[in-house]
């Protein structure tokens, strides 16, 4: 057999308290992924990951003790060595999670960054510039991420002007907001191919674009007339003026964002309708990924834990 059976052992007895922890690792497999993805830490994860499977596969295979030992006594120090490692990252999310009143989103944030968004507009509109603002939702491709330069600081009314000050190299791209960060800037976004009116540019086109392949709303201000235009789930809205458009904003990402209770928002993040087919089937094929790393780090965990057993009798 290509595997040994004795690590089929943990699996022959398993009852409805393992399907429940491996449940729950599928959604820490999950969520953390989601967590530290576009970070440093996500590089950090999987460089860890690689060395322990393959230091596991290894003692395991060659019937190496020494390694076996010392992966055993490495698990009692796991949890220790994750807090070290994703200290950044977990530290953001406590403070995500501090943010929340009891269990719902703090809304206040995000309505400050409408605000800031809505004088950036003003602004622009005034001085004939033109902007592609892009609000991220819950699945954003990482390759509109990597087109633009990485800026990763707090949205305000000044910072989102200069960047769209038509002497700036970034100002022809869209920028990308999460939450109340401004992470990049100068990103290029996927064109839709709907016909639409030829008074329309390629801003409009690459802003339908995106909504037709994501859950992002975007947000577009006409360099020539001024108008504003908000793309979402493929379609367009425009013109809207400044009281429209604040109260659309306020009803996607206040109200129908995160003020959300903190499990729903968890389910409404894998099972969201308005981020398409496409979305909902990279969800799928994480989700079985991440099933897949629970068994498999299930099985091997009870085959260290019963390891440590027997070397204590």
């Amino acid at each position: 057999m290509i595997v040994p059976v004795s690590w089929l052992e943990p699996y022959r007895d398993l009852r409805w308290q393992g399907a429940l922890e491996i449940l729950i690792l599928t959604a820490v497999f999950y969520y953390g992924y989601k967590l530290l993805r576009r970070t440093q830490g996500a590089k950090v994860l999987s460089g860890f990951l690689l060395v322990f499977v393959v230091a596991l596969v290894a003692s395991r295979f060659l019937e190496l003790r020494v390694l076996s030992f010392l992966l055993q006594a490495f698990v009692s120090v796991l949890v220790l060595a994750f807090l070290i490692l994703f200290q950044p990252e977990i530290r953001r999310a406590l403070a995500e999670i501090g943010r929340a009143g009891g269990f719902s989103i703090h809304a206040e944030r995000q309505s400050f960054v409408i605000e800031e968004v809505i004088k950036a507009i003003e602004a622009l509109r005034e001085r004939k510039y033109g902007a592609l603002i892009v609000f991220e939702q819950s699945d954003l491709a990482q390759g509109v991420m990597d087109s633009g330069v990485p800026v990763h600081g707090t949205v305000s009314e000044e910072l989102l002007a200069t960047v769209f000050f038509n002497q700036t190299p970034l100002h022809d791209g869209a920028v990308i907001l999460r939450g109340d960060r401004l992470v990049a800037a100068g990103c290029i976004l996927p064109v839709s191919q709907q016909g639409m009116s030829r008074v329309l540019g390629l801003r409009h086109r690459a802003a339908l674009g995106l909504s037709e392949e994501s859950d992002a709303v975007i947000l577009v201000l006409s360099e020539e007339s001024g108008q504003i235009t908000l793309c979402r789930r493929g379609t367009m809205e425009r013109p809207l003026e400044i009281d429209a458009l604040r109260q659309k904003l306020t009803e996607i990402l206040v109200a129908g964002g995160e003020g959300v209770s903190w499990v729903g928002g968890l389910a409404r993040g894998f099972l969201r309708p308005s981020a398409g087919p496409r979305a909902f089937i990279r969800r799928l094929v994480r989700a079985a990924i991440c099933l897949g790393l629970a068994v498999i780090a299930w099985g091997g965990l009870g085959l260290i834990v019963a390891g440590m057993r027997a070397g204590m009798r």
